[in-house]
């Protein structure tokens, strides 16, 4: 009984700091209530009508109604006066599912995680150990999420999808996939926008909502989910390693901190995987490591492209904390061993064919960043703000 006392007042403090950790991050700014956000859903039905009957459009129909949709946020539990229902619902499930996954593999997460998200717009996770206690603080940052649902789309849309009865054909093949991003210019600025909006600023700079009608619909919710999670789970493994308990980083760097991000990185595949491989319709993204190599990927280009704004080149340099992002892809194959032995060589060439995908691209928007370099366009160093629900639905 003891222990358990205990543990519940370290969860409580797990909570008090991530709630000071909020409040720090908005810096007096009044975040929407509650409330605000669920009065957003009465105030547009007819976006939310349209959502549900393009994004599931399959025969029998698939996700939640408007209504649905409203009730479930209404009764998401919101720890901190600081949490949104939007993200924290998010947050919430994604962190249930991986802490039952740690029980069932008996990955014991000591006195537990206090999980949520910030109102940060840069693309952020972190962890954060509880002083004097076996707590930690896990957060998504608003722009972390709307950055991944931004992803899932317009790589969703890119892949050729074809309906066949209740299976669902999907080609990754790199040519296949950059002939029709060729062929749409609408498709190609779409990219261009989302990697560029995180690049010259720290979020999305319009309130611009593109649909992806089914079935693209039905692979952009598995990309969207499998990228959070391996997020997550990656900042779970701190908790469960320690880490937080470590040195804090300086500015000589610290030589256990690439040990612990591939460490990280491999517990959040392992736990992504036993995740993903349970749905009823398995998820293809979280078995074969290809949404954590797209976010990875998608993640570098925003740097590359912030570097060319700033200096005219994409070369990046390490911070010395998180290893290079061509290695953490290929430390993936450490663990491919788990994939069954039918299924391994497609599900690791399906996660190359999505890296090759993203550099094809990259190539060919690069040059236009570049362009605006010389016509004088730099990176803003402020945000303007964006309303989460309409990039996260």
């Amino acid at each position: 009984m003891a222990n358990s006392i205990d543990e519940r007042g370290e969860q409580q403090a797990a909570e008090d700091l991530r709630r000071q950790l909020q409040e720090r991050l908005l810096g007096g700014y009044d975040h929407p209530s509650a409330a605000d956000r669920l009065r957003w859903l009465d105030e547009h039905p007819e976006l939310l009508e349209r959502i549900a009957s393009v994004s599931w459009g399959s025969p029998g129909g698939s996700g939640l109604t408007p209504a649905q949709f409203r009730e479930m946020l209404a009764s998401v539990p919101l720890p901190s006066p600081h949490d949104e229902p939007f993200t924290h619902s998010i947050v919430r499930m994604l962190s249930q599912q991986i802490e039952d996954a740690c029980g069932e593999l008996g990955i014991p997460l000591r006195s537990g995680v206090a999980y949520g998200s910030t109102a940060a717009l840069d693309v952020s996770a972190t962890q954060f150990g509880v002083p004097l206690t076996d707590a930690s603080v896990v957060s998504l940052s608003t722009g972390f999420i709307t950055f991944c649902s931004g992803i899932s789309r317009m790589f969703a849309l890119s892949l050729p999808h074809e309906a066949d009865g209740d299976r669902l054909k999907v080609s990754f093949a790199p040519g296949l996939v950059l002939a029709r991003i060729d062929s749409d210019r609408d498709l190609e600025n779409y990219w261009g926008k989302v990697i560029g909006d995180y690049a010259f600023g720290l979020g999305p700079l319009s309130g611009d909502h593109r649909l992806v009608p089914y079935p693209a619909s039905h692979t952009r919710m598995q990309i969207v989910f499998s990228m959070e999670r391996f997020a997550l789970a990656h900042e779970y493994a701190h908790h469960i390693g320690q880490h937080g308990r470590m040195t804090a980083v300086g500015a000589g760097g610290d030589t256990n901190a690439l040990g612990q991000e591939f460490e990280a990185d491999l517990f959040a595949l392992s736990i992504e995987r036993y995740i993903g491989m349970r749905d009823t319709r398995p998820n293809i993204f979280s078995a074969s490591g290809a949404a954590a190599a797209l976010l990875l990927k998608c993640h570098d280009c925003v740097r590359r492209v912030r570097q060319i704004l700033q200096t005219g080149e994409d070369s990046v340099q390490s911070d010395g904390v998180h290893p290079e992002t061509v290695e953490r892809i290929a430390a993936f194959e450490a663990l491919d061993h788990q994939l069954p032995e039918a299924q391994r060589d497609n599900l690791k060439g399906m996660r190359g064919e999505c890296v090759a995908i993203v550099d094809g691209v990259y190539q060919r928007l690069k040059p236009i960043y570049l362009e605006m370099h010389k016509r004088g366009v730099r990176p803003s160093m402020t945000s303007q703000a964006f309303d989460p629900p309409n990039w996260l639905l």
